[in-house]
């Protein structure tokens, strides 16, 4: 498949211009803007100067080829750097095509990002799970990175991810730069071939998987649940394709396709229409239960097993941390979006989860989201205070919160004093940070 076409166009009198039109599988290019470098995303169109250089990444290397398939190059390394020059196309100094049109340049593999582990972990990641990033490196300019999740593979269960909302199309770095999203994290292992060690199931094996759960008795109705990225944005689904074998959870349809999409929905216009930016951390805590029909009291974790005794739990609940970077001083600012992903929760359950605000949230108060959130057929979802989260299990947040009570109750213990001597009373003294 092409990806990048290269024209040289020599015109009388005029300098040498190359234009490169590039089609998936887009390698990342980075761009030389004065004194910024700007990584463009999607470009159909590429127009560098004679004696321009123009840097591309691909994690497994690139082929050059001319346009009728017939190989000119195979260079190894995740990153090129291609100058325009009269009498062809340079890398490093040295001529790789003569060919002044017809040619063009791909990626060897279809992704143009790679997989890292960094030793710090995220903020709320559990010390037995790793803190892995998607992005990419560039000679000389600061790292890319797009996402960042906390994974436990000894379960091969996503915990939660980490991402700006919306990130720009075009990024400008420099060797200063830091993401103000991911800045606490470094790329600093390459992770690779992890599908081939470690078994994650298929989106044929979960259609075989949950049709098959005789245990689960006969209150289970299998057409409830797909099995689908975390991430539900569609750009985003798309450029992370390449990973949901990490990504993927198995959701509750309705929920999926209804306030789920709905609240992505908001949050994209408030990005394109208000400008506004956040950075969000999606995760899943939980197993979602089912009554017993036979004993209506007793539940029984809904965990789909396949013949071998493996086991793929349904998440209880969907939830989403979301902080504006632009903050205002309202409930806005920050919240947890909580979605139950149980369609067999009672509706006390429902009701006692928390004090919703979502209708203290602008650019959700007036949305479709605003009002559907609660209504059952689309997927139950709530916007909760960070103080009110200790209902969501093993979440980071849950955890977060319980230290913080702790702290703030042995902070406010009022010390006893020695009644037995009133005239010479026993002092305490308290460090203000217990």
């Amino acid at each position: 498949m092409r990806s990048c076409l290269i024209l040289l166009v020599f015109v009388a009198g005029a300098a040498a211009l190359c234009d490169l039109s590039t089609r998936e599988p887009f390698p990342i290019v980075a761009k030389r803007i004065g004194s910024k470098t700007a990584i463009l995303k999607g470009s159909s169109m590429l127009r560098f100067s004679l004696n321009e250089t123009v840097t591309f990444y691909c994690p497994q290397g690139f082929k050059i080829c001319r346009d009728d398939d017939y190989p000119i190059i195979d260079l190894n390394g995740p990153t090129v750097e291609l100058t325009c020059a009269e009498d062809g196309i340079y890398s490093n100094g040295q001529q790789i095509s003569e060919w002044t049109s017809d040619g063009y340049i791909r990626c060897s593999t279809a992704d143009s990002k790679s997989l890292f582990e960094s030793n710090k972990s995220l903020s709320g990641c559990d010390a037995d799970a790793m803190t892995l990033i998607v992005g990419y490196k560039l000679k000389g300019l600061s790292d890319v990175k797009q996402l960042a999740m906390c994974y436990d593979l000894s379960a091969l269960r996503l915990r939660f991810v980490k991402f700006l909302a919306y990130q720009q199309k075009n990024l400008l770095l420099d060797m200063s730069q830091t993401d103000q999203v991911l800045n606490e994290l470094k790329m600093d292992k390459y992770i690779d071939s992890l599908s081939e060690y470690f078994h994650f199931t298929s989106d044929e094996e979960f259609r075989q998987l949950k049709t098959n759960q005789i245990q689960l008795g006969e209150l289970y109705d299998s057409e409830l649940f797909d099995y689908s990225s975390l991430l539900q944005d569609q750009q985003q689904s798309k450029d992370f394709d390449n990973y949901k074998f990490l990504l993927n959870i198995v959701w509750l349809r309705s929920l999926r396709l209804g306030n789920w999409k709905h609240w992505l929905e908001a949050l994209r216009v408030a990005n394109d229409d208000n400008d506004e930016k956040f950075e969000l951390r999606i995760g899943v805590s939980g197993v979602a239960t089912l009554p017993l029909a036979h004993r209506c009291n007793v539940s029984r974790p809904m965990q789909l097993r396949d013949e071998n005794g493996n086991a793929l739990s349904v998440p209880a609940y969907i939830w989403a941390h979301v902080r504006s970077l632009q903050p205002s001083g309202n409930a806005a600012d920050e919240f947890l979006l909580v979605a139950h992903n149980n369609p067999y929760v009672n509706v006390l359950e429902l009701s006692a989860f928390c004090d919703d605000i979502c209708a203290e949230i602008p650019w959700l108060k007036n949305s479709l989201f605003g009002e559907l959130h609660l209504l059952p057929m689309y997927g139950v979802v709530h916007c909760c205070r960070m103080d009110q989260i200790l209902k969501l299990p093993d979440s980071p947040f849950a955890k977060q919160q319980e230290e913080s009570l702790l702290s703030a109750t042995a902070s406010t213990t009022t010390p006893t004093t020695d009644v037995s001597d009133s005239t010479t009373p026993s002092l305490e003294y308290f460090d203000d940070q217990h």
